[in-house]
């Protein structure tokens, strides 16, 4: 495609990628906001080869998620400075704050508790705001089939946060 067509692309896309992005760095913040300009400045490389009859959003993420690949391979575990500096009482909300990344921390984990593909699909759905036909798409299932899944795993996820 023609580059001049990039931005609307852009537009229409960067949030689901940075969702996509967020939820897969454990809320890093910073760290999904890299990772995202990095899949769009590949994606600015590549795109006029990319092909009109594909869907741009299978695309976009095929991208994205084979960076994610490429950077988890090259990383280590570690703390960084601002999780440690979010933690420390120097305002005023810091309670505020402690408790949304404790709601935050016990979604990721009540997340990783489900199945891999209910998990993957609350992901999509809820989380970084999918259609489910988008999903479909993604998944070679119906997108009423995707319905009822999330359904179930909704339940799964709301019994899960209830004992934790």
């Amino acid at each position: 495609m023609d580059k001049r067509h990039f931005p609307d692309f852009y537009r229409q896309n960067v949030t689901k990628v940075y969702r996509f992005v967020y939820f897969r760095v454990h809320g890093d913040k910073h760290l999904a906001e890299d990772l995202t300009q990095d899949v769009f400045m590949k994606a600015l490389q590549a795109f006029e080869t990319f092909d009109p009859e594909i869907s741009q959003t299978s695309w976009i993420f095929t991208i994205a998620r084979n960076h994610l690949i490429n950077h988890m391979d090259k990383q280590r575990p570690t703390v960084s400075l601002e999780d440690v500096q979010e933690v420390l009482p120097d305002k005023l909300d810091a309670m505020e704050r402690l408790a949304l990344k404790h709601d935050e921390q016990r979604l990721i984990m009540a997340l990783k508790a489900l199945p891999a593909e209910d998990a993957e699909l609350v992901r999509l759905k809820y989380l970084e705001g999918w259609a489910y036909e988008e999903i479909a798409e993604q998944t070679g299932k119906t997108a009423g089939s995707l319905r009822v899944q999330a359904h179930r795993a909704l339940k799964a996820l709301k019994s899960s946060l209830k004992h934790k």
